[in-house]
This record gives C-alpha cells, structure tokens and sequence, in this order.
C-alpha cells in the first residue's frame, strides 16, 4: 500500500509540476511576441478609421469583445482613451491568435491576459460573464490595493524587485477578481528598456486538482507552503472536517485576503491535530500522526513551481 500511494503521489506532482514548466515557457513566447509587437508597429495598420464602430464605450472604458465574448481587448478608463491608446489597442487586436493559441495550448488556463501598467488590457478568457460585467472603471495597476490579491502583480516582476527580467508564480493561491481559485504566473514586458506591463495567466485550481488528487481513492490533499489548503478530495472531505475553497460571488473583495489567510489555513483556529499535520508538513516528507481518534501514515510529494504538497493520508 505505501510504495503504491507513494508512486500516485509521484506521478500526480509530476504531472502539475511539467504543467506549471509549460505554464512557464508558453507565457514567456507569447510575452516576447508581445514586445516585438510594440517593437515593430510599423509592419502594422494602425489606422483608427472604423475603430468606434468595433469597439463599445463601457463607462471610460473603451473595449472590443469578440469570438463569443472570449476574446476581450480594451483600456479600462484608468486614463483617457486618447488617439495614442486606440493605437495601442489596435496593434495589440494582431495577439489574438497568439493568446487564442497559447490559451487552447495550457491545461490548466481559464484567462490569459497582458495588463499595462496604464490598464490597457489583452485577454483571452474562458467564461463569457468577464465580458458582461466589466467594471465601468478599473485602475488594473491598483488591483492590489483594492484587496483583490495578496501580492502586488505588476511590482512582483517590476525592475525593482525583479532585474533579472524573469517570470515569477503568485507567492500565494488567489481568489480572482471572479470569485475563481487560482495560481498566477506573472511574466515582465518591457518596451524600449521601459517596463510596460506584464502577461499574467491564471491556473485554474480545480483543474488542477481534477488531474490529480481527485482521481484517487486514498484520502489526498493539496497543501501551499504557507499552510493553506488549496484543496482535498471526496475521501479526505469524508475523513476531515475541514473547510475548502468552493466558487462564490464575492460582495467584497477585501473579505478575499482574510479569507485566504484565515479560513483556510490549517494553522490557524484548527484542532491540535490538524496543526501539527500543517506544522510537520513543513519539513518532513513522510510521518506518523493521530488526527481524532485515528492513526495516519502521512506521506507528501512536492510541486516546487506552485511551492505546494501533495498530501496523502493512509490507515495506519
């Protein structure tokens, strides 16, 4: 029994792990692309004629939306929509089938999106309620401050913090702007030596777990790091009172961070058990340990790109 979860454990952590490298090296292209757009403009029409019958007002904002809403290009109002940044737009309407082949290509995607640090943004999306609830003004460069996130996206990979110019995953699981549980993987843009914005990908958490734990029998969860539970499936939810991550609409995005951090952390507010479980998980790959009135042999395998275990806990 224990060599055989042993390997499930391999194989599961394995598979996120070469599909978060894939995450890595298919967002990088689509980044380098999108510097030699605005690199070269002159190999592109730029003409503004026809663009106000294309795209719609939406507040300040100033947006094209196409194929069945998936496609969703526009500045969100932050600054005003002057000629410069219909030009802009218009060069970036030639990424669609970059983002379109890069999104299609990632198994995990359900967005994938470049934000420039003046809110112009680029996405393709899974889900068409994006596009029909777009705010009537957004400042995308202060989502952070909004309590969307608990990271500041665009600083993370900035030339401040980030002067080697490379990608960098979300340090913590995010509940998206959507209500989705997921990871980001932030990649820099820079135009003529100027930090322009960043590609930034969302990896759908349930995706993730349905292509591992939630294909076993054995009791197996998904712990970060920090202590938060990304995720458990049907035999652990059985065995385990604990709570997990289930979509919602939020009415306030601040509430988001102090859920993420307190909810949902097995160190805090938890039974003893469950504590030392979240506490030995830091740095021992295999133990043993009572949680309630039952003995567990607790093995993990990592997943380094996500900086996440995955936990399986056998009857001992």
């Amino acid at each position: 029994m224990r060599d055989t979860v042993r390997r499930e454990l391999s194989i599961y952590a394995s598979t996120l792990s070469e599909n978060c490298k894939k995450f890595t090296r298919e967002t990088e292209k689509a980044a380098y692309f999108v510097e030699a757009l605005y690199s070269y403009p002159q190999l592109y029409d730029l003409s503004l004629d026809g663009m106000d019958n294309r795209y719609k007002r939406h507040g300040d904002g100033y947006f094209l939306i196409e194929e069945e809403k998936r496609w969703i290009l526009g500045a969100s109002g932050a600054i005003p929509v002057n000629s410069r940044i219909k030009r802009e737009l218009k060069l970036l309407e030639n990424a669609k089938p970059k983002f379109r082949d890069v999104f299609n290509a990632l198994n995990y995607c359900d967005e994938f999106w470049f934000f420039t640090t003046e809110s112009v943004c680029a996405g393709w999306v899974e889900y068409s309620p994006i596009a029909d609830t777009l705010p009537e003004k957004l400042d995308l460069s202060q989502l952070y401050s909004s309590g969307i996130t608990r990271w500041d996206w665009y600083a993370i990979v900035g030339p401040v913090n980030n002067p080697g110019r490379v990608g960098i995953w979300s340090p913590f699981p995010c509940v998206d702007l959507y209500g989705q549980w997921v990871f980001a993987y932030d990649f820099p843009v820079y135009v003529e030596e100027q930090y322009k914005g960043v590609v930034a990908p969302h990896a759908k958490i349930e995706y993730m777990l349905n292509d591992s734990i939630y294909k076993s029998k054995e009791r197996m969860l998904v712990v970060h790091d920090d202590s938060t539970l990304i995720g458990m499936n049907a035999a652990a939810q059985e065995s385990f009172d604990i709570e997990c991550y289930e979509y919602r609409a939020w009415d306030d995005h601040s509430k988001k961070i102090s859920y993420v951090r307190t909810d949902l952390n097995l160190m805090n507010n938890k039974t003893q058990s469950i504590v030392e479980l979240a506490d030995a998980l830091k740095w021992q790959n295999e133990f043993e340990i009572s949680i309630g009135c039952k003995s567990y042999l607790v093995m993990r395998e990592r997943v380094p790109e996500i900086k996440c275990s995955i936990v399986a806990c056998i009857d001992k």
